[in-house]
C-alpha cells in the first residue's frame, strides 16, 4: 500500500510543481491576453482564448469536455466515448485495444464513475445519450457507433442525476450526454487521414453545406477503420456515416434531423484467468490459436453488428420565454456475438448469440422562463426489445475443423422493456443563491419471458425455431414486473467571491440487472430439483436505487481554476451474484446494500501564455455494506470489501506546450491496485502509463486550405504491461476474468480544412 501512495505523491508533486510555480510569475499583461467566457469546460489542451473553468451557476457535479478537448487525446479517442473522457477524475476507463473496438466488458461499455458500473451490471441500457435520450442500447452494437468529429461537447454527469437529464433504463452511476456538433454556417470540407500500428488506417470526411438561402443547412461525414490486433490473429474493421440537417422556418420553428449508421466487425481477444494474470510477464502475449480443429481458434470468437438511429428534434418558440421541444428518436441493432464458453461440466462449445432488437421513443419538454424563474415540464417514453436478457444462444461443437450445431441453449420471445417518465425541473437564482430542484416519476415495465421447448429444433433462423416449438417451459417462463419510483433531485449553489462559489447537491439514480434469466436458463435442473421456478426469483427483483450527496468548492481565476468535491451514495438492491451451495447454483439477487464516498480534485492553469496543465485526482470507495447469506444459511463474508474492478486511487495529468506552431503533449494516467473479484483475493497491481502528442497546426489565409494539422501519437510510450478491463460484476465471487492492457502504439494523422 506504501508503494501506491509514493506513486500516487510523485505523480501529484509533478503535477502540482508544473502549474504553481510558473503561476506565480505572472505579469499583468499577460493576465489581459486572457478571455474568460461564459461557458465553462475542462478541455484536454487549451487555446488562450478558451482558458475557462467549471460553470459558476450548476449545482450538481458535472464536467463539460469540448470539441478541443475530446480532439486532444489524439485518434485513439476519435470512436470511443469512454477514452474521451478518461482524464476526468473518478472515471476509470482502460483499454485492451488500441483503438477501442474490443473495449467490452460482460457486453457492456469497460468503464466505471467513481467504482461504479454506469450500467449497474446487466442492465440491457447505454450509460451514453445523444441530445439527452438514449440513441442506442446494450448487448449488441451500439458501444461504438459515435465519430467523436461529429460532436461538439460531452457532458458527464456523476452523483445525483438532474430530472431534466439522463434518461433511459439506468442512470445508477451518472449519466454521458453528448451533443451534435450542428451544420457549419459556411461551406466547409474537412479530411483526415491517420496511419498507425498494427496495419491501423483510418479515413474520416465531413462535408459541411453551409447555411442556404431558405435557412437550410446539413452535413454528411463518413469514416473508415481498420487495425490488425496487437496480439494474436484476426483484425477489426469498422465504416460508419452520419446525417445532419437543419431548418429553420419562420420566425418560431427549428427541425433537425440526424441519423448514424455503423457497421463492426471484430475477432475478440482471449482474456486470461487470474493464475495468468499473476504471471503476466508469461502470459502477455496470450491469444487465441490459428487452429480450427481448437475451441479457441480467433475465428470462432468474433462479433459483428449493424446499427442505425434516427434523432429529430423540433423546437417551437411558443412565446419570447417559452419554447416547446419534441424529440422523437429510433434504434435498431442485428448482428451477433460468438465465443468460446465452458460449460459448467467442464465442456467447450461455442456459443453463438444472434441480435436482432430496437428502441424508440420520444421526448417531449415545455421550457419557460419567468423572471429569475427557469423551468421545464416534460414527458419522456421509451420501448426497447429484448436483448437483455437473450432471447437465443446457440451451441456448437468443433468437430475436423469445422463448427457442428449442438442443440439451442436459450429460445425464447423478444418481448420489450417500457418505460415511461414525466419530470419537472426549475431553477431559481436569487442574490448570489442558486436553487435547483426537481423529479422524474419513473413508470417501467420489465418485461415478460416465455422460454420455448428447443428439443429437436434444429439450426434454424430465430424466427423458425419459435415456429418448430413444441411449447412453453413454464418452469422457466415469467410474467412482466411493473416498478414506480419517485425520482427527486435539490441543489443549491453560493457565489462567494467573484472567485469562489460552493454547491451542495442531492439526487436519486436507479438501474435494473435482468442478468437473472441466463443464470437461471444455465442451470434450471439445479432449480428444478429444489421446485424453484424463474417466476419465483423473477418476483424478488428490485431496481436499485442509489442516493446520491455532492459538496463541492470552484475556484476560477483568468488562468487557475481548482475544483475540489467530497461525496457519498448509499445504495440499496444491489445485485450480488453469488454461489449458493445448498442450490448448488449461481445466480444473481437484488436485495443488498452498498455504499460508497470519496472525494475528487480537478485543477486546471495557464501559468504563462504557451503552456496549459490539467490534473485531477480521485479517491473512491465503493463497496458491500452487509455480508452475503445464502438459501442455507452460510455467509460470505465480504462487508467493507472494495468491489472488483474498482481502483481507489487515480491521478491523472496532462500538459501543452506551445511553441511557434508546433505543441507538445505528454499524459499520464495512474490507476491503483484493484480485486477481480469481491472476495478480494484476486489482486491485480497498480499502474503508470504515459502517452504523448506532437501536433503540427498551420492556417492559410486566403487559400482553399483553411487549416492543417500533423500530428503524432504515441500511447503507452513505455510499453508497460499490464492488466487493463476484468471481466466481472460488481459483486461476483468467482469467475472473473482480465485482459491485458494495449501495448505501446505510434499513430500519424494528418488533417486538412477546407
Amino acid at each position: 500500500m506504501m508503494g501506491g501512495f509514493t506513486c500516487i505523491g510523485s505523480v501529484l508533486f509533478v503535477l502540482l510543481t508544473l502549474f504553481l510555480t510558473p503561476a506565480n510569475a505572472q505579469d499583468e499583461n499577460e493576465q489581459k491576453d486572457i478571455v474568460t467566457l461564459p461557458e465553462v469546460v475542462v478541455e484536454g489542451r487549451f487555446e488562450e482564448e478558451e482558458f475557462v473553468g467549471p460553470l459558476f451557476t450548476e449545482t450538481n457535479t458535472k464536467t463539460k469536455i469540448t470539441e478541443k478537448g475530446i480532439g486532444a487525446l489524439g485518434p485513439t479517442a476519435m470512436m470511443s466515448v469512454p477514452k474521451a473522457i478518461n482524464l476526468i477524475p473518478s472515471v476509470h476507463q482502460q483499454s485492451v485495444d488500441p483503438l477501442g473496438l474490443g473495449d467490452i466488458s460482460n457486453y457492456h461499455e469497460s468503464f466505471r464513475f467513481r467504482g461504479i458500473e454506469p450500467t449497474g451490471g446487466g442492465n440491457p441500457a447505454t450509460p451514453i445519450n445523444m441530445e439527452n435520450v438514449p440513441m442506442s442500447a446494450r448487448p449488441g452494437g451500439g458501444a461504438n457507433i459515435y465519430d467523436m468529429e461529429n460532436f461538439s461537447s460531452i457532458s458527464i454527469y456523476k452523483g445525483g442525476v438532474p430530472a431534466e437529464k439522463g434518461f433511459g433504463l439506468t442512470n445508477i452511476g451518472g449519466k454521458i450526454d453528448m451533443q451534435v456538433k450542428r451544420p457549419e454556417e459556411d461551406f466547409g470540407f474537412n479530411l483526415k487521414q491517420t496511419l498507425g500500428s498494427h496495419d491501423a488506417r483510418r479515413t474520416f470526411l465531413r462535408l459541411d453545406s453551409g447555411t442556404l438561402p431558405s435557412q437550410t443547412a446539413g452535413f454528411i461525414s463518413y469514416s473508415n477503420t481498420a487495425a490488425d490486433k496487437w496480439k494474436g490473429e484476426g483484425d477489426a474493421k469498422r465504416q460508419n456515416a452520419m446525417l445532419g440537417l437543419s431548418q429553420i422556418i419562420g420566425d418560431r420553428l427549428k427541425f433537425e434531423f440526424f441519423s448514424i449508421y455503423n457497421k463492426t466487425e471484430a475477432n475478440s481477444y482471449r482474456p486470461l484467468n487470474f493464475q495468468q494474470a499473476a504471471s503476466l510477464g508469461e502470459n502477455y502475449d496470450s491469444d487465441f490459436t490459428d487452429n480450427r480443429s481448437d475451441y479457441f481458434y480467433y475465428g470462432y470468437n468474433k462479433n459483428k453488428f449493424e446499427d442505425h438511429n434516427i434523432l429529430a428534434n423540433i423546437e417551437y418558440a411558443v412565446t419570447e420565454n417559452s419554447k416547446l421541444t419534441l424529440k422523437p428518436f429510433y434504434w435498431n441493432d442485428r448482428g451477433y456475438y460468438q465465443e468460446t464458453i465452458t460449460m459448467k461440466n467442464g465442456q467447450n462449445r461455442i456459443r453463438k448469440w444472434d441480435i436482432d432488437h430496437d428502441l424508440n421513443g420520444v421526448q417531449a419538454k415545455y421550457a419557460v422562463k419567468w423572471n429569475a424563474l427557469d423551468l421545464d415540464i416534460g414527458y419522456f417514453y421509451l420501448e426497447q426489445e429484448r436483448p437483455g436478457p437473450p432471447t437465443s444462444w446457440k451451441l456448437y461443437r468443433v468437430s475436423n475443423g469445422r463448427l457442428v450445431f449442438d442443440k439451442w441453449q436459450i429460445l425464447s420471445d423478444s418481448s420489450r422493456h417500457r418505460q415511461q417518465t414525466p419530470f419537472v425541473s426549475g431553477k431559481y437564482a436569487i442574490g448570489r443563491f442558486q436553487f435547483d430542484a426537481g423529479m422524474k416519476y419513473l413508470n417501467y415495465a420489465m418485461p415478460e419471458i416465455t422460454t420455448y421447448n428447443t428439443q429437436g429444433i434444429p439450426d434454424v433462423s430465430y424466427e423458425s425455431a419459435l415456429g418448430r416449438s413444441t411449447g412453453i417451459v413454464a418452469s422457466a417462463s415469467a410474467e412482466s414486473k411493473d416498478f414506480h419510483e419517485i425520482l427527486p433531485n435539490a441543489g443549491v449553489s453560493y457565489v462567494l467571491t467573484d472567485s469562489l462559489s460552493c454547491y451542495f447537491s442531492y439526487g436519486r439514480n436507479y438501474g435494473m440487472s435482468v442478468a437473472l434469466y441466463p443464470f437461471f436458463i444455465s442451470q434450471k435442473s439445479a432449480f428444478d430439483a429444489k421446485g424453484i421456478t424463474l417466476q419465483d426469483l423473477w418476483d424478488n427483483q428490485e431496481l436499485e436505487i442509489a442516493d446520491n450527496f455532492d459538496f463541492g468548492f470552484r475556484y476560477i481565476t483568468d488562468k487557475l481554476y481548482i475544483v475540489p468535491t467530497i461525496y457519498y451514495a448509499k445504495h440499496r438492491n444491489k445485485t450480488a451474484i453469488y454461489y449458493d451451495a445448498s442450490l448448488d447454483a449461481t445466480f444473481p439477487a437484488a436485495i443488498f446494500d452498498a455504499d460508497a464516498y470519496g472525494a475528487e480534485l480537478e485543477v486546471g492553469a495557464m501559468p504563462f501564455k504557451n503552456l496549459s496543465l490539467y490534473a485531477s485526482f480521485s479517491y473512491n470507495r465503493f463497496y458491500f455494506s452487509q455480508d452475503i447469506s445464502n438459501k442455507a444459511g452460510e455467509t460470505i463474508s465480504v462487508d467493507g470489501n472494495q468491489v472488483p474492478d474498482a481502483p481507489e486511487f487515480l491521478v491523472k495529468g496532462m500538459l501543452s506546450y506551445r511553441i511557434g506552431d508546433f505543441s507538445f503533449s505528454p499524459v499520464v494516467r495512474y490507476c491503483s491496485s484493484r480485486y477481480g473479484d469481491i472476495l478480494q483475493e484476486e489482486k491485480i497491481d497498480d499502474a503508470v502509463i504515459f502517452d504523448f502528442d506532437v501536433t503540427y497546426s498551420k492556417t492559410f489565409p486566403q487559400t482553399p486550405i483553411k487549416k492543417m494539422d500533423v500530428s503524432l501519437s504515441l500511447n503507452n510510450i513505455f510499453d508497460k504491461e499490464y492488466i487493463s478491463i476484468i471481466n466481472t460484476s460488481d459483486y461476483q465471487t468467482l469467475g472473473s476474468s482480465y485482459q491485458t492492457g494495449a501495448p505501446f502504439t505510434m499513430y500519424a494523422t494528418v488533417s486538412l480544412s477546407f
